[in-house]
């Protein structure tokens, strides 16, 4: 709905993330690099997950840094970007289940209820809509998935 926070962090704020903390030296306090952004607690934690979930930064206590996933990643140029994600999202459980799921149907697609109906039977503990949003832009920003509105579809992007 519109005026509500998204379900999931977009890359760009992750790469924002990333090249905030290289600007600081590589690591900062949470607290006060929330402050330096602007964020709330919610968000800022939202993000710093997502990065972490990546492998681009841990969170040593009340601290985070940025790791040599994380560095590599402001080396590339966009494409690289999308490889490298696309290198780290097949590592993620919720991935690596989703691309099992399509690559077993005919046409390597599901509907998103079908999609929707076995993340919650697979992953009982998350969200199913914040995962299903993960799935669609995160997946298709590394090209990995795409998603169909029209035919409310997910897919694995071929390339074709």
């Amino acid at each position: 709905m519109e005026g509500e926070s998204e379900p999931y962090t977009g890359i760009s704020r992750i790469v924002g993330l990333l090249k905030i903390l290289k600007e600081k030296g590589g690591t900062s306090d949470l607290y006060q690099l929330g402050l330096d952004l602007h964020l709330d607690l919610g968000e800022e934690l939202q993000i710093v997950r997502a990065a972490e979930s990546l492998g681009f930064v841990v969170t040593p206590e009340s601290d985070i840094a940025l790791t040599h996933l994380g560095e590599a990643l402001l080396e590339k140029d966009i494409n690289g970007r999308k490889t490298a994600l696309r290198e780290r999202l097949l590592t993620l459980p919720l991935f690596s289940t989703v691309l099992s799921w399509l690559a077993a149907e005919k046409n390597e697609s599901l509907s998103e209820e079908e999609v929707k109906h076995r993340l919650g039977e697979s992953f009982p503990s998350e969200d199913v809509d914040g995962s299903f949003s993960v799935l669609v832009n995160w997946g298709r920003y590394a090209e990995l998935l795409g998603y169909s509105a029209s035919r409310e579809e997910l897919y694995i992007d071929r390339g074709e």
